[in-house]
């Protein structure tokens, strides 16, 4: 989906050391995900099939409503953090164009697509064609790959070309997810990451964007010009019966000031306690909205961490900083990069002791 970054109103894209009981969890997963890591969906015509068959994984596509077509729904239950899959990108396509004009470089795009669809298995091709084309289904048009493509595909991080996964595309969307996404430079795959426990038949969630803290009516708005679909997940339907709307709009201020005061180097040890309290109160408001998982907060404790360290509260910088690295090994993995970096910043406490 070749939007904004859909977490970012929550502090990122993307911790204390788990109990043995996670750990074996999260090694049953890993195992499951080395298991299917080199497979190549494009040199595999039934790659989709195999990814999705009940006795080699943990979920099951379905058809989940008239509106949002198949889904994928969890056949065994997950504990938040875990990982549920990881899969290559069936098609790999430059963001970006250089061209004379605008018109130009939009040929070439379309161009790229469909010269990467022709070499796709004619198995691959099938799968590819019955994903959503958001502009181009309900209307006169026929659905085209550039279509489907642009519909289904992920900007990756500061990779320069997007990707289009065919199994993490089946995911629908809700704005309160039970799955986060993550994209691995070293893997060069998708992971996607349980956010919170799921239990067996729930369907798996993610988030399509929109990019800010929005009350319903904005974020309806957004979905439906960029998607194509009038959300009614359980949080739209919630509206603001609980005060839903005016918590998203509290988070996305206190979001924008913690992120001005990071930006601007203004975290400074004149007014810790008003800092710290803002980042206590907008986890506490996520958490209460739904958004407590790793890939929302991770920022958050890191802001936390930064405040601390600059106040001279080594205690304090640790226990955000094991928050922080909860938060990235529940949506990046426990061998993700930035969960080494944060795991020697820990020793280098410990060391300096």
């Amino acid at each position: 989906m070749m939007a904004n970054d859909p977490f970012a109103c929550f502090g990122g894209d993307g911790g204390s050391s788990s109990s043995s009981d996670d750990d074996d969890a999260r090694t049953i997963n890993m195992d499951e995900a080395d298991r299917l890591r080199d497979k190549s969906n494009s040199d595999q015509p039934s790659a989709v099939t195999d990814l999705l068959h009940k006795h080699e994984s943990s979920f099951e596509m379905f058809d989940a409503t008239l509106a949002s077509g198949k889904g994928l729904r969890a056949i065994v239950a997950y504990k938040q953090g875990d990982e549920i899959m990881r899969e290559t990108a069936i098609m790999r396509i430059p963001n970006s164009q250089p061209a004379a004009s605008r018109e130009a470089a939009e040929q070439l795009h379309k161009n790229a697509i469909q010269r990467a669809y022709n070499s796709l298995h004619h198995e691959s091709q099938k799968s590819f064609m019955a994903l959503a084309s958001c502009n181009e289904d309900g209307t006169d048009v026929a659905r085209t790959p550039q279509g489907v493509y642009d519909t289904n595909s992920f900007r990756l991080e500061n990779d320069p070309k997007g990707g289009l996964f065919l199994t993490i595309a089946r995911i629908n969307h809700s704005c309160r997810p039970n799955v986060t996404h993550f994209w691995s430079p070293r893997l060069q795959q998708k992971l996607i990451f349980a956010a919170r426990d799921i239990d067996i038949g729930e369907e798996l969630l993610t988030i399509y964007g929109p990019g800010q803290c929005m009350a319903t009516k904005g974020r309806r708005e957004y979905l439906n010009e960029r998607f194509s679909f009038e959300c009614n997940c359980e949080m739209c339907r919630e509206g603001n019966a609980n005060g839903g709307d005016e918590r998203m709009l509290e988070i996305q201020t206190l979001q924008e000031d913690i992120a001005l005061q990071s930006s601007s180097g203004l975290v400074s040890a004149t007014d810790v306690e008003g800092q710290l309290a803002s980042v206590k109160k907008c986890l506490a408001l996520m958490k209460e909205q739904g958004l407590g998982g790793g890939a929302f907060t991770k920022s958050l404790f890191h802001h936390g961490y930064d405040i601390c360290l600059a106040a001279g509260d080594y205690d304090g910088a640790r226990s955000y900083l094991n928050s922080e690295l909860t938060a990235v090994m529940d949506s990046e993995g426990v061998h993700s990069s930035k969960a080494i970096e944060i795991e020697q910043a820990l020793k280098n406490f410990h060391d300096t002791e």
